[in-house]
Parts: structure tokens; sequence; C-alpha cells
């Protein structure tokens, strides 16, 4: 009798953890609910002495307002949209200045954007090349946004950028 209690008391409480947990999962997917994409899907240009810039837009899909961290960086590994370049060493990414430019009703110095429930940023990603920098090499940006209310839960997005020898038209 005592065995068959404990079973009951047991298998009871791992029943309630286990629906607990999917409550919580079910309100954390619906309280993160974010995109992050580029515009028209364009995440591959060239970049020349002008330099380039992509148009993103941040959207928040949940039910309650977000505050985003917005940040850059340029990746070693190999993003290049073309077979045989991806073969190549990832050390041959170049690195490329880049920064964050969106209204400044959204953002602040520390690329913090507060967005409410529904409500997008359009936001671009400028990225000039440096005196001195290798032609016909990569660099690969991810543009990465942190909830603070969703914890490990990032937006990333990768942008791809060419740097062509103006020399050759």
């Amino acid at each position: 009798m005592i065995m068959k209690t404990l079973f009951i008391l047991i298998t009871t409480c791992f029943t309630g953890i286990m629906n607990f947990s999917g409550i919580e999962t079910a309100d954390l997917q619906r309280n993160c609910n974010s995109e992050l994409s580029v515009e028209k899907n364009r995440s591959f240009k060239s970049a020349d002495q002008d330099g380039t810039s992509f148009a993103l837009v941040l959207e928040n899909n949940s039910e309650s307002t977000k505050t985003y961290n917005l940040s850059v960086k340029n990746l070693s590994t190999s993003c290049s949209n073309k077979a045989s370049d991806l073969n190549k060493a990832a050390s041959q990414n170049v690195n490329l200045d880049v920064l964050v430019l969106a209204n400044d009703t959204f953002m602040t110095e520390s690329n913090t954007v507060i967005l409410g429930s529904g409500e997008s940023l359009k936001f671009n990603v400028n990225v000039r090349v440096p005196d001195g920098t290798p032609f016909k090499t990569w660099s690969c940006i991810e543009v990465k946004a942190a909830s603070e209310q969703c914890g490990s839960d990032s937006l990333k997005t990768i942008l791809s950028v060419y740097v062509p020898n103006p020399s050759e038209g």
C-alpha cells in the first residue's frame, strides 16, 4: 500500500512539473516572439571605397514591450556566396568598419531599442572599407538583437560583404 501511494505521489509531482514547464515554454514563446530580417533578403553586397548599407527590420511580435540591445561583430567564419570561396580558409575574411544607424526616437548611444507590442524598427547597418583592405575578399558581419526580457533568446542575421578590385570595373 505504501509503495502504491508513493508511486502515485511521484507520478503526480512529475506530471505537475511537466505541465508547468510546458506552460512556461508556451508563455516564453508568446512573450519573446520577435523577428530580425534584412529588407528584401539582400544580405550579400559589394562595398567599394564609398562602402555599402544594409536595411534591416526588427519586429516585436510579442504581447508586451521589449528592450533590445543591438550589436554587430565581424566574424572569422566564411560567408561567401560562391562555392569555390567557401572552401578557402576563414582567415581570409577581412574586418570592416560597421555602424548601426536608426531613428533617434528609438535608439540610444548604447544601441538600445524599446519596442512596444506589434511595433517594428527599420535601421541601417553601414559598412565602410578601411584603407589598406585587400581586394577580392569577404567580410562576414553578425547583427544581433538580444532582448533583456528573453534571456539567451537572441535574434541573429549574417551580412556578407565582398570587397572587389576597383580596377576590374
